[in-house]
């Protein structure tokens, strides 16, 4: 559990923004789902309903899955330029000593 509060204490307000959306729209959509099983007909869920829930999944999943993508093509980033300042101040000190 102190794993989950550590890394959950580390989101900007964006990200705990971003996540509580997905969250509460994932619910709605839940919602509605099940609430399309008790309007009459009973038992059946109106094809609105399943393109209606479908969407809200694809929405969920954009948020989610654009927040995971930025978050990693910047760690990539930062992991490249940190590379090469490396190689470059190792390249300047080599050249100093000579």
């Amino acid at each position: 559990m102190k794993h989950i509060k550590s890394e959950f204490d580390k989101l900007t307000f964006k990200e705990l923004v971003i996540y509580i959306m997905a969250i509460v729209t994932m619910a709605c959509g839940l919602v509605l789902l099940f609430s399309g099983l008790y309007i009459p007909p009973e038992g059946e869920i109106h094809n609105s309903v399943l393109t209606a829930f479908g969407t809200i999944c694809i929405f969920v999943a954009s948020l989610m899955g654009i927040s995971i993508h930025y978050a990693n093509e910047l760690d990539k980033l930062k992991t490249s330029v940190s590379e090469r300042l490396a190689e470059f101040s190792s390249s300047q000190s080599s050249r100093d000593h000579e």
